[in-house]
């Protein structure tokens, strides 16, 4: 199994060890949704894990069909989120390093085809 197999495999681990806590185990409760940020997101969402406020409106906007729970879909899009955050960062890092970015490896899956990861 491949590196980025393993990391969605114990993503979707990760996020049923929370879901089978309380209710439906497949959904993430409130409880359950600040246990998975503070205990295994804790960097990529510092400043929303120490606001209970933020908490509460990221897992509103989370839950699209409004049911006060986040299931696995629902999740997946806040994942996204932290990723294109992170990538960004990535390549603000480099840039401010002198390092630019670097080559391009195949196509993007963004229309039109650009390999550049940042062209529209």
């Amino acid at each position: 199994m491949s590196q980025m197999e393993q990391g969605m495999e114990t993503i979707i681990k990760t996020f049923h060890q929370h879901a089978g806590k309380e209710g439906n185990p497949d959904t993430l409760s409130k409880k359950e949704f600040k246990q998975l940020v503070n205990k295994d997101m804790p960097n990529s969402l510092k400043k929303v894990k120490k606001d209970e406020r933020a908490m509460n409106h990221m897992m509103e906007d989370l839950d699209r069909n409004k049911d006060g729970e986040v299931d696995f879909d629902e999740f997946v899009a806040l994942l996204a989120k932290v990723l294109i955050t992170k990538h960004e960062a990535i390549h603000k890092n480099e840039s401010s390093r002198g390092y630019g970015r670097g080559p391009s490896y195949g196509p993007s899956l963004r229309e039109g085809g650009h390999s550049n990861c940042h062209s529209k």
